[in-house]
């Protein structure tokens, strides 16, 4: 009789285990998806947990995913507009200013540089994932690659941009490393 209890004690464990682990993500809902990525995000890459599920939760088409690969699509799309708003930034800063008469010149030109390549490489990555590309992560890589010579170039001439371009940068790496996240796992 103790044995039978045991047993079914062992198999009900075992199977609340298989529901929740991360195995099962791709049959999880867009909230538990989000929150599953997020959880892997900060394992991987030390994110806040919290900052990213509210990050990508405000995102109405990454909030409405339905399955892995539609969460991908959406996360490479926020990480592309929010790359654009950053290209732009340094690109009119280029243009409102002179080579040279400017502090931090030839970093301002890194970045326009850099996210000109984020653009490129977040729209091939999106029809990379629609075409099942495998070279996505690697596309993927070198944006974050890109991303990384800005914030190089930038920190040594030490020029602090104004919040809502940290934080339009910040959103887009945050989708660049989730985005890297779920399509190794496609």
């Amino acid at each position: 009789m103790d044995s039978s209890i045991g047993y079914v004690t062992f198999i009900a464990s075992l199977l609340l285990c298989l529901t929740s682990s991360p195995t099962s993500i791709a049959n999880a809902t867009a909230p538990s998806l989000i929150s599953i990525v997020c959880k892997q995000t900060q394992d991987r890459f030390g994110y806040n947990y919290n900052q990213c599920v509210k990050s990508l939760w405000k995102d109405i088409p990454t909030r409405s995913a339905s399955n892995l690969k539609d969460l991908d699509t959406t996360i490479v799309k926020l990480a592309l507009t929010n790359a654009q708003q950053s290209k732009a930034f340094f690109v009119n800063a280029l243009n409102t200013t002179g080579k040279g008469i400017v502090k931090g010149f030839e970093a301002i030109k890194q970045c326009a540089d850099s996210y000109d390549f984020a653009v490129d490489g977040f729209a091939f990555s999106v029809r990379g994932i629609k075409d099942n590309d495998k070279s996505v992560s690697q596309i993927l890589t070198q944006v974050q690659d890109e991303i990384v010579r800005c914030e190089k170039a930038l920190s040594s001439v030490e020029i602090e941009l104004p919040d809502l371009v940290s934080s339009t940068n910040f959103l887009t790496t945050l989708c660049r490393d989730v985005a890297f996240l779920i399509t190794s796992q496609l």
